[in-house]
């Protein structure tokens, strides 16, 4: 716990002088005028409310190391693949925060496999945007799901919840034509369970739509 807290503190203050970083290299002043560029147009930053949904496909792997506590379930590597849905909502500029809902792409049909039936997750997710060209995100947070597993060629199903973190890039498709709709292709990695009895963790692609609502207040 205290190193998901470290991780979410450092992650934060990353991105909070990152981000200056990047306004201060992209903000150059434009002639003698001393005004500052304009942000790209590849950004829909320009409402007060800001919203996003998006899809991944996880491709996740469970690593056991406590065989007892799974019912019987070999010491071993299994992999996965299941749907995640997100929905998250800006704070802040620096910071989102998002809720998952996974589902099933795959069976336990094979031993060296496992279904996650069911996939719940809450995020705090540190954001830093660079250079106008793409965004790094670190969703730090908590999931809750649930597996099946062959042990014996039997279904066996486990409950899992844990804390949860990884690391992901997001780029916008108006970075190569502004007239599109504000959509990112997404792609990264995720811990999605850490004890003492097993490890998931993997790797995920999607796509991410951005949308907004009201004026922001002017300064």
């Amino acid at each position: 716990m205290k190193k998901v807290l470290a991780l979410f503190l450092l992650s934060a203050t990353f991105v909070a002088h990152g981000q200056g970083l990047m306004k201060g290299v992209g903000g150059a002043s434009s002639g003698d005028t001393g005004e500052k560029q304009t942000s790209s147009e590849s950004w829909d930053d320009d409402r007060k409310y800001m919203f996003y949904v998006g899809a991944d496909l996880q491709n996740s792997k469970l690593s056991v190391s406590n065989s007892q506590s799974f019912g019987g379930l070999p010491a071993d590597s299994y992999r996965s693949k299941f749907w995640d849905l997100r929905a998250g909502y800006r704070l802040f500029k620096v910071i989102g925060v998002e809720a998952h809902y996974g589902f099933p792409d795959q069976d336990a049909n094979d031993p060296s496999r496992y279904k996650v039936r069911d996939y719940y997750g809450l995020f705090a997710v540190p954001t830093a945007n660079v250079f106008d060209l793409f965004e790094l995100a670190f969703p730090i947070g908590y999931t809750n799901s649930g597996v099946t597993t062959l042990v014996n060629n039997q279904p066996t199903d486990k409950h899992l919840n844990s804390m949860a973190y990884g690391a992901r890039i997001e780029l916008p498709v108006r970075v190569f034509w502004h007239e599109l709709p504000d959509v990112r292709i997404t792609g990264g990695g995720m811990v999605y369970y850490q004890r003492s009895d097993a490890r998931e963790y993997g790797f995920h692609f999607g796509l991410r739509y951005d949308f907004g609502f009201g004026t922001p207040s002017s300064s």
